[in-house]
Formats: structure tokens, C-alpha cells, sequence
């Protein structure tokens, strides 16, 4: 006859697939085996963890409730396939035996001895058995880092799943998914939210890696991916790899300084849809808070006769609500036949160049006036050479190609690396307002919060009239 009557078992593998529980259907197949024939009851008391690794701490709900159904006296003899399925760390191996010990349960193991906690020569099998155990997962843990570090130096392409962008072995790019994946890094670049990129790809049903809609936080795991700029970081040292870059380093690391700067709001929220919502200020409180948007609605003797959307102020009291229409039109209208607004207006003048330029440079000075020496060059280059019927006209393009380069070259010294992501593209476009009049609503945002300091006051008199000169407008820039 068995000594013992309250038999639990436990079933635990480390890896598996999703779904796939043959490990510890096999495991619970041994243990039953064994508990009938030795006679031991069992009634219900099985425990199973799938894909659940000891080795790394991971938590184990059903290891858990075994514990504590042996603290309640519930078992008094525990079986398992192998010591190593119950405990294989140091830690929890002496705080599980000193539990068994003290309620006086022993283990059985399909592959293994019969242990009793309560005797000291059971304890000490069971901890010498243990650290062959610990020693073969750490010795088999250093083999896989050393490998590990192998492939990471020799700059081999990552394992694990499929990276948007890249085929499943991650050795070749495919084009339409890495042109997204550009498209990414710029809109990031040029004053995009996660959420605003995330909406974007949705609206054109572009899917991520595993078929789903993108959320903001699929985008910054995206954008943050070294992998991208061809890249791994290993231990804390980034290494250079072999396999096809998508967007440069450069490209990668300002998405990393904007996604990672600390005065970056990290909220997720919806994406905006309102132009100057969280950007325009309220000219009531004057202290700095700034106006939301919502749907308000016109009466007349309690009658609803017209909705339209207005900026309110965000404290407590709503003491100013304004339509946002004509507001929009004026900072940023583009309508035809109408006044362009204040940002295209900008965008279109002769010297919106100087918008790019970072004015807080100490040597500022200097690279204007090598600017402004080259530019005095080409000037008289040209008219030297109209004035010389028997200059080469080869020799001429030549020496203007390098006078420009050097000319591109310091201006490009002079330009700020964050207002040119932001307007770069705006300032030099041929049709500055078709490409804002077709920037996206997060990019105009950027521009605008960039530009100027917008503060909206009471209107004047007149309810149906709008009066440009109640709103303020303070340039930031220039």
C-alpha cells in the first residue's frame, strides 16, 4: 500500500509554439502513469505550465497554486517527469524545498529518484540533483550568448519574427513595405504623432507585419528599431550589420532624439483633428493654457439652428469659445480666391530660405559672410565669363559646380537640423502652397507650433463678423 493519498503532479516546458500543448500532454501522460501505478490518488490535483521557462523567472500560475495547494496540506507527494520540471534556478529550488520540508511532501520523478524533504540525505539529493540541473541550463546558456555574439560581430541578420520591411530571413528588403517604412521616419522627423502615422497607414489599409491595424505603439517599436539604419545592439554595444539598410543612422537616431526627449508628450490619446487644438493659447487666462476643440451649437429661443466647431479654452471656467473656421483660414487658408493665410504667405516669400537658419550658432557670423563671399564669386564669375568671348564654357560650369558645392555646404551649416525636417521640403518646393495646401494635418501642426505663438482673444463687437485683429500672433522664427 502507498504511503502517500494526496498525489498532485506537475507538467511544465520551457518553449512551444502557440497552441501547442503536446509537451505537457506527453509530460501528464508519464506522471498519471506513474501515480496509478503506484497507487496514489490523484483526484483532480494536476498542474500544468506550457511554455513557461524557470530558468528566467517567468511567473507560474500553476506552480503558484501547486505551492500553495501544499502549504493548505492538500498534497503530500508531488510528481513530476524530472526534478528539473519542477525547479531549475538556485532561488526558487531552496525556498521550494524548505516549503516541501516543512509540510513533510515528497517528490516522485518519472525519470529520476524518489525524494523525501523531510530527511537530510533527501534534501541533499535533491540539491545535488538540482545544481547538475542549474549547471546544464547556465552551461548551455553561455554556449547560445557566445554564439550569440559570434553572429552579432560577424554582422548577421537577426533572428526572431519578420521586421516590417524585410523578407522573413531579413536578407532582402521589400520595396513597397520599406517605402512605408520611410515614410515613417519622415513623418516622424517633420512633427508627425505615433497616433497621426498609425491613423495614416490605417486609412490607406496598410497592414503591419502580422496583417493587423497599426497602433502608435507598433509605430515607436518601429521607428526606435536599429535594425533599420542596419544596426544591432548587443550587451549595450551597437554593432554594424551585413544585411540591407532601409533609412541611414542619421535617420534613425533623430527618431530616437525626438520618440525618447523627455518634454515629448507620451500620452497616446486619439490622433488630433483640429488645426490649432493644444497649440493656440486662450488670450483670457494669458497663462500659457491652450485651447481644445469641440462641436458647439448656435440658438435662437432655445431652437438649434447651426453646429460648427469652435476652440475653447481648457480651464475649468469656458469663458472663451471662438469658431474655428475662419481662424484656420486665417493661419493657414489656402482657399481659392481668398487671401493665402499666414503660414503660405511665409512660405512664398523671397527670403523664406532664412527660415531654416539657426540663429543661435555662435559662428553664425562667420558662415554668413563665407555665404555671402561665395555668393559675391559666382556673380563675378559669371560676368567674367560673358565679358570673355574665348573662356571655355567646360572649365567655367566646372569651377561654378565647385563654388556651389561650397556655397550648399555652408549653408547647409547654417540651417537648423529640426526646422529643416519640419520645413525643408515646404521652403524649397517649387509650388510652396500646393505641398502645404497637401501636407498632412500633423505636418501643418509641426509648422505652425514652429512658427508662431498663437493666442486667441474675445471678438470684437459684432457676433456674426470675424476680426482677424483679435487673434495674436507672435513669430518664434525670423
Amino acid at each position: 500500500m502507498t504511503p502517500f493519498q494526496r498525489g498532485g503532479t506537475y507538467e511544465r516546458i520551457s518553449k512551444a509554439d502557440a497552441g501547442d500543448e503536446d509537451g505537457v500532454i506527453r509530460q501528464g501522460e508519464d506522471t498519471a502513469e506513474l501515480a496509478q501505478r503506484r497507487g496514489i490518488p490523484i483526484d483532480g490535483r494536476r498542474f500544468s505550465d506550457n511554455d513557461k521557462s524557470a530558468t528566467q523567472g517567468k511567473h507560474r500560475p500553476a506552480y503558484e497554486q501547486l505551492m500553495a495547494a501544499v502549504q493548505r496540506g492538500e498534497i503530500d507527494v508531488i510528481i513530476v517527469y524530472m526534478l528539473g520540471r519542477l525547479w531549475r534556478n538556485r532561488r526558487e529550488r531552496a525556498e521550494g524545498m524548505e516549503i516541501l520540508r516543512k509540510h513533510g511532501v515528497s517528490v516522485l520523478c518519472v525519470k529520476g529518484p524518489e525524494l523525501d524533504l523531510t530527511t537530510a540525505s533527501g534534501r541533499l539529493l535533491a540539491g545535488l540533483l538540482g545544481e547538475v540541473d542549474t549547471f546544464e541550463v547556465e552551461q548551455m546558456s553561455e554556449r547560445e550568448q557566445r554564439e550569440m555574439l559570434q553572429r552579432v560581430e560577424r554582422g548577421q541578420v537577426p533572428t526572431g519574427p519578420r521586421a516590417f520591411g524585410y523578407t522573413a530571413d531579413g536578407s532582402e528588403v521589400i520595396d513597397s513595405e520599406a517605402a512605408e517604412v520611410r515614410k515613417m521616419f519622415a513623418a516622424i522627423t517633420s512633427g508627425a504623432t505615433l497616433s497621426g502615422i498609425a491613423a495614416d497607414l490605417n486609412a490607406r489599409n496598410i497592414l503591419n507585419r502580422n496583417g493587423r491595424p497599426w497602433t502608435h505603439n507598433a509605430v515607436r517599436y518601429l521607428l526606435q528599431n536599429e535594425r533599420y539604419a542596419g544596426l544591432r545592439e548587443y550587451n549595450g554595444t551597437t554593432y554594424a550589420g551585413k544585411w540591407p539598410t532601409i533609412v541611414s543612422e542619421d535617420e534613425w537616431r533623430q527618431a530616437v532624439a525626438i520618440l525618447t526627449d523627455p518634454a515629448r508628450k507620451t500620452s497616446p490619446g486619439p490622433a488630433r483633428k483640429w488645426l490649432l487644438s493644444g497649440i493656440a493659447r486662450c488670450g483670457v487666462c494669458n497663462d500659457g493654457t491652450t485651447m481644445t476643440s469641440a462641436q458647439c451649437q448656435s440658438r435662437t429661443a432655445g431652437k438649434i439652428y447651426a453646429s460648427y466647431r469652435a476652440y475653447k479654452c481648457r480651464g475649468p471656467v469656458k469663458h472663451l469659445a471662438r469658431k474655428a473656421d475662419p481662424i484656420d483660414l486665417l493661419i493657414a487658408g489656402t482657399e481659392p480666391g481668398q487671401p493665402l493665410g499666414l503660414v503660405p504667405q511665409l512660405l512664398v516669400k523671397e527670403d523664406a530660405a532664412s527660415l531654416l537658419l539657426d540663429g543661435e550658432r555662435p559662428d553664425m557670423d562667420e558662415l554668413a559672410a563665407k555665404a555671402a563671399a561665395l555668393r559675391a564669386r559666382l556673380r563675378n564669375m559669371t560676368d567674367a565669363f560673358a565679358d570673355d568671348d574665348e573662356a571655355d564654357a567646360l572649365e567655367f560650369k566646372r569651377a561654378v559646380r565647385r563654388v556651389k558645392d561650397r556655397l550648399s555646404d555652408v549653408e547647409q551649416q547654417m540651417t537648423s537640423p529640426a526646422r529643416t525636417a519640419v520645413l525643408g521640403d515646404l521652403v524649397r518646393s517649387d509650388d510652396p502652397v500646393a505641398a502645404w495646401a497637401a501636407a498632412s494635418l500633423d505636418r501643418k501642426r509641426a509648422v505652425i507650433d514652429m512658427l508662431m505663438t498663437v493666442t486667441i482673444h474675445q471678438s470684437g463687437p459684432g457676433r456674426r463678423r470675424f476680426h482677424p485683429e483679435s487673434i495674436e500672433i507672435v513669430p518664434k522664427i525670423g
